[in-house]
């Protein structure tokens, strides 16, 4: 009996001591290299740390590793190569300065400017017409007696007459009706009015100087007549000589679409010269100088007048030479 305790005692206590080493000693012999697991956490903890923005160092030729306690931020990115500066802007040529101050680009007021931010919007900048968002109701009135009342369907067009601060009174199918402006597309028109002539401004003037620079590069002799014009050439200003008559009676009668003669600033009398274009042959020339009106401001441009035998033959621009 004794024999069988002590046999018994020895396999528990076998079991025992196998249950307690199997962490530490049996278990990294039966799954492989401790170290290996080690290097993979490590890994992923360097990963974590990259990410977070830190960096960590272990003590050479250690073999724990577990990270040390101590972080440190990681160096900031090196910044990227600084952009290449924009080369400078090459300097104008004489023949481009010289179209610039004969086209000039306008200087076109903001259009809250123009309308006084919706105070005192200009007759002339009216469209010809406004639609309503909603219905308008009106009174029918006769000889002073309202009889009824009606109202204008959504869309309809209608006349805008004034504007009085945030009511826009419009004409009604029997007498002018108020409504809001916020309901109209009145303003909407406006501005549209207003981007479409702005475009269209910016655009001519860019053709004016291109057709201009593509005529002067063909004609060496006119280009450098024209930049450096000799003294005795030099067209001389007159405001009361006779000679301006047929001009200014040709403004009258609209012989300038674009131009009144009320808009005429200065007449220059040229003399005789020789033109090239439909109106090819010689004349005697007039150069006008006009501020142009328009609904979004006063615009410069100048008109040269051929005559011949006192009598205007045609407009055309000074240098391109086309009809306008």
């Amino acid at each position: 009996m004794k024999q069988f305790l002590v046999i018994l005692f020895v396999i528990c206590g076998l079991i025992a001591g196998a249950y307690f080493a199997y962490e530490p000693y049996i278990k990294p012999l039966l799954e492989g290299d401790g170290d290996k697991s080690a290097a993979k956490i490590t890994v992923r903890e360097e990963r974590v740390l990259e990410i977070s923005g830190y960096s960590r160092s272990t003590p050479s030729g250690s073999g724990d590793k577990k990270p040390d306690a101590a972080m440190t931020a990681t160096s900031a990115p090196a910044p990227k190569a600084a952009q290449k500066k924009a080369a400078p802007a090459r300097p104008k040529s004489k023949i481009d300065q010289f179209l610039e101050e004969r086209y000039p680009m306008p200087d076109i007021p903001t259009l809250e400017e123009i309308v006084g931010n919706w105070r005192a919007v200009p007759q002339r900048a009216y469209p010809d017409s406004v639609v309503s968002s909603e219905s308008i109701a009106y009174d029918l009135v006769v000889d002073g007696q309202k009889i009824g009342s009606s109202t204008v369907a959504p869309g309809t067009p209608l006349k805008p007459l004034r504007l009085e601060g945030e009511v826009l009174v419009v004409s009604g199918p029997v007498q002018p009706v108020r409504v809001s402006v916020d309901k109209t597309d009145f303003k909407q028109r406006i501005q549209k009015r207003y981007d479409d002539f702005v475009d269209a401004t910016e655009k001519r003037v860019s053709e004016q100087r291109t057709r201009a620079k593509r005529v002067l590069e063909e004609n060496p002799d006119r280009l450098a007549a024209l930049l450096d014009p000799p003294k005795q050439d030099r067209p001389a200003v007159a405001t009361g000589d006779p000679r301006f008559g047929p001009v200014k009676q040709s403004l009258a009668n609209g012989g300038v679409d674009s131009a009144r003669l009320e808009e005429a600033q200065s007449f220059h009398w040229n003399g005789t010269e020789t033109v090239g274009g439909v109106h090819g042959g010689t004349y005697e020339t007039v150069t006008v100088k006009f501020a142009i009106e328009t609904i979004f401001g006063v615009f410069p441009v100048d008109y040269k007048c051929l005559l011949r035998g006192g009598r205007v033959v045609a407009w055309i621009d000074p240098i391109t030479e086309e009809e306008v």
